[in-house]
């Protein structure tokens, strides 16, 4: 497939591949959060509450990725879009602390499924191409762009129904956006098979092929740096917005800082090919992953709506590049029937980080204050992310490997 072009595939194709992409996850990055802080935890209830969402798609991840391998991505996708958009209306239905873990456990899988299933997608149609993922990737960050902006608005102009109502549209039209894709795999050089009730269970084989892949080297950097990044998202998506509610802003302008975090995104990904080709996927991968976590730890030093988002449009920037180059370099270097493993692989320990870091910091925010919190956990992860870059010191671009 390293032929294949984006104008060779059809344009219903393309534009289902480009929705999945826009509505895979909507706005529950933030309406989850306000929701959690409207019924007014601890610090550590609201990281465990906050982390749940990451814990099911730790434990299946891969076996998700390995079923859309097998039966078509089109088909789970299809399954995880209807539980979408039924969970939203249960959080303001059921307003109990350890009610909003739950469905938080449940939405998180929902929209990690979305996402796997758009990156196996492309790996699918282009494996080996950056040409088609930073497009999608583009299209992800426009979604985390608009709906954060729409969901903040709502939320302060109908509540907490106006905010989970924006969550259900984006299932509604990720649902649409399937409806343009072929069965099978984008290709059309597989059709889906049959279902089986066994295919429900994950198997000890799957996921020690899937491990496997890790023993490619550029496998391993990219979703080593993929982990690491992902930290820096699991920061913002919880004591972040906590931080922005401690210095009294609004709900419109937390979405406003959030539409700018990906509103740099944008950028950062429309420009990731002439950034990538100048240094190096690879070195570019590692270099923004420090970048972004480096814009995490001097969060405490901006306590006004202008300087935070400042700083948050510099991380959304390297995250935005980061992205679609944690994607485009795993899925040139594994064949076209392990594009949802490696993805599911990625995506697991992604959701490990993002399970146990919410947790871990709403401890260290009981111990030393939320702003300290920031300065330690986010210190911790930059001397990690430098330790790593110069004991393997990866080599600067996937080009001759």
């Amino acid at each position: 497939m390293t032929g294949t072009t984006v104008s060779s595939i059809p344009l219903r194709t393309r534009l289902g591949i480009y929705g999945t992409g826009l509505f895979a996850d909507g706005a529950s990055n933030v309406v989850v959060p306000l929701w959690v802080l409207h019924l007014d935890p601890t610090p550590l209830a609201f990281g465990l509450v906050i982390g749940a969402k990451s814990l099911l798609p730790f434990l299946f991840s891969i076996h998700g990725g390995v079923l859309m391998d097998r039966l078509g991505a089109r088909r789970v996708m299809k399954f995880f879009a209807v539980i979408g958009m039924i969970v939203p209306f249960l959080f303001p239905l059921l307003p109990w602390i350890w009610v909003a873990g739950i469905l938080n456990l449940i939405i998180g899988l929902t929209a990690t499924m979305n996402w796997v299933g758009a990156q196996t997608l492309v790996g699918q149609a282009m494996r080996g191409n950056a040409s088609l993922t930073w497009r999608v990737s583009f299209g992800n960050k426009f979604g985390h762009f608009i709906f954060p902006i729409i969901a903040g608005a709502t939320w302060d102009a109908f509540g907490p129904w106006g905010g989970f109502a924006v969550t259900f549209a984006a299932a509604a039209l990720f649902w649409l956006a399937l409806m343009l894709l072929p069965k099978g795999d984008v290709t059309g050089e597989r059709q889906e098979r049959r279902f089986r009730p066994g295919d429900l269970l994950p198997r000890l084989e799957d996921h020690t092929r899937t491990f496997a892949l890790l023993s490619i080297p550029l496998v391993a950097v990219a979703i080593a740096g993929s982990v690491l990044n992902i930290a820096v998202g699991a920061i913002q998506g919880s004591f972040f917005i906590a931080w922005m509610r401690e210095i009294e802003l609004t709900g419109t302008l937390i979405g406003l800082i959030f539409a700018g975090l990906n509103l740099a995104g944008l950028a950062g990904t429309a420009l990731v090919t002439p950034l990538a080709n100048r240094t190096g996927d690879v070195w570019m991968l590692n270099f923004t992953v420090v970048a972004a976590i480096a814009a995490i730890v001097v969060t405490p030093l901006f306590a006004a709506f202008l300087p935070l988002l400042a700083i948050t449009l510099a991380r959304g920037f390297a995250q935005g590049v980061s992205q679609p180059l944690m994607i485009v370099i795993p899925s040139k270097m594994v064949p076209t029937e392990f594009q949802g493993a490696v993805v599911g692989l990625r995506i697991s320990l992604n959701r490990l980080m993002q399970t146990v870091l919410p947790p871990v910091m709403g401890g260290v925010v009981a111990l030393t204050g939320l702003a300290n919190s920031f300065y330690w956990v986010g210190g911790a992860l930059l001397v990690l992310s430098c330790t790593l870059w110069a004991i393997f010191r990866p080599p600067a671009s996937t080009e001759g490997h």
